[in-house]
């Protein structure tokens, strides 16, 4: 099984490079020739594509440098060789709160700046009252579309995702999901529109929102008779920080205690109005479109109770098979702590006329999602790659046999930022077993856990960079001196 890389391997290096560039271009947006690649060829390409983009991005990205530097790495020769410069998913949330509190916009943009190739230290902020308008700011004037989230914690994260980086998602999407496996693609795969029903909003920096607006150009190809949204609005990222110091607030006993501006404390009623009926427009919308779009393909990403509460009425209504066989479904997002109905599959395809509801493993921080075979297996594409890190050490577990560990990924398509990623995520490989399914492509079992519910607690992420190093390069990341 290959490890090293090879010797500077001119041909190698070509390919890596058009994976880097445009995998799906590359492949010919044929989704089997991506998942039936030998295992050796890949690892291969992997290896020089990590080369390649640390020979690159170690010019251009500050945290990478300061972190490589720190441990004196100058050469990616083998898979164990990157496992240091896996960047923790909490990193993109490493900025003094207060910033956001005190809205020190220009001092955000020097911490970003660190963390991706797009220098945003050159867009003029003075003038942004608000999170939403400091990200509309970056989004109009740099290549940067910044992913805002807010995760339990209250403290938001921002990735620095770029406008090429949503598209690639999205249109990674499509190729996976719009074709069978095993198949050649049908020339409106991957050239007709396809209507997109989002029951979220227009816009937003949150994924709620970027998701929804980029399916427009891979799934619709721009046109917005294609393209159908329930929320005419943008998702406004103030409110969500809003929502997220609240909980945080409430978990600590002191409800009272939010240190947000007074601005958009004063702004609680709205996101609470916005969020009372929002189950009850979703399920409006995603009945209009069953009347409006009768018949026709689409492609609906929404959550699987959603989709279940709109097809269990319309069975009981008579009606049933309301698209065209060759829609794509895909669902998820749990159903707000109300378990899930043992039909939910059976129900949504009957009257969706689907044949079957498809899942993905993806996040913000990776430009390629991984869909759920039939047999019950997430399958990586060939540019993603994977690691499971040892839970109390953060070192690569042996790439053979089947192992359980921390997720952590290397995305070589990553355009704005370095591509290493340590998860939150406890997953299992089988490296061995080929999938029955027929794809050679590594595969993650079904069962994700958060490391977090594993532990019984909060999780510390403990990464392969020696402490010293980390501990500088997060000391550099955080430091606003001259």
């Amino acid at each position: 099984m290959a490890t090293l890389a090879p010797a500077r391997d001119s041909a190698i290096e070509r390919e890596a490079q058009a994976w880097m560039n445009d995998p799906y271009e590359h492949f010919g947006h044929h989704n089997t020739r991506i998942h039936l690649l030998e295992r050796a060829h890949v690892e291969a390409v992997q290896l020089a594509a990590m080369q390649l983009r640390f020979e690159e991005r170690m010019e251009q990205v500050q945290m990478l440098k300061k972190l490589a530097d720190g441990q004196s790495i100058t050469h990616i020769g083998s898979f164990n060789e990157l496992a240091p410069l896996l960047m923790p998913h909490d990193v993109y949330k490493s900025y003094p709160v207060s910033l956001l509190a005190k809205q020190q916009f220009g001092k955000l943009n020097q911490w970003l700046g660190k963390l991706t190739r797009h220098d945003p230290n050159g867009v003029d902020v003075s003038q942004c009252d608000s999170i939403d308008s400091w990200l509309t700011k970056i989004r109009e004037e740099t290549p940067l579309d910044v992913g805002a989230s807010s995760g339990s914690s209250g403290t938001m994260s921002f990735y620095p995702k770029s406008k090429r980086d949503y598209f690639l998602s999205m249109w990674g999407l499509r190729v996976q999901l719009a074709q069978k496996f095993g198949q050649d693609p049908k020339p409106g795969d991957i050239t007709d529109k396809i209507h997109a029903i989002i029951p979220l909003y227009r816009d937003g920096h949150a994924s709620m929102g970027a998701f929804g607006k980029y399916s427009c150009q891979a799934f619709a190809l721009g046109d917005p008779d294609y393209w159908h949204y329930c929320f005419d609005m943008k998702l406004s990222s103030d409110l969500m920080w809003l929502a997220a110091r609240l909980r945080a607030a409430a978990a600590k006993g002191d409800a009272s205690k939010v240190d947000v501006p007074e601005s958009l404390l004063a702004r609680r009623g709205e996101w609470e109005a916005q969020q009372a009926n929002m189950g009850d427009q979703q399920l409006q919308f995603v009945n209009k479109m069953i009347r409006e779009l009768s018949g026709k393909r689409v492609f609906v990403m929404s959550t699987s109770n959603l989709l279940y509460a709109a097809a269990k009425r319309g069975l009981e209504e008579g009606l049933s098979g309301v698209f065209a066989p060759d829609s794509v479904f895909m669902g998820g997002g749990g159903a707000k702590g109300v378990p899930l109905p043992d039909d939910l599959e059976e129900v949504i395809c009957k009257f969706f006329n689907t044949p079957r509801m498809i899942a993905s493993y993806g996040m913000t921080e990776m430009n390629s999602f991984s869909v759920l075979c039939d047999h019950d297996r997430y399958h990586l594409p060939p540019w993603v790659t994977p690691y499971l890190l040892d839970l109390e050490t953060g070192q690569p577990l042996p790439r053979t046999a089947k192992q359980t560990g921390r997720a952590a990924f290397f995305d070589m398509t990553a355009e704005s930022c370095w591509g290493g990623l340590v998860t939150g995520d406890l997953v299992t490989i089988d490296w061995d077993h080929q999938c029955e399914c027929g794809r050679t492509s590594v595969a993650i079992e079904k069962h994700i856990q958060r490391v977090s519910e594993a532990q019984g607690g909060d999780d510390k992420i403990t990464c392969a960079a020696t402490p010293g190093a980390q501990a500088e390069a997060m000391e550099f990341l955080t430091g606003f001196g001259s």
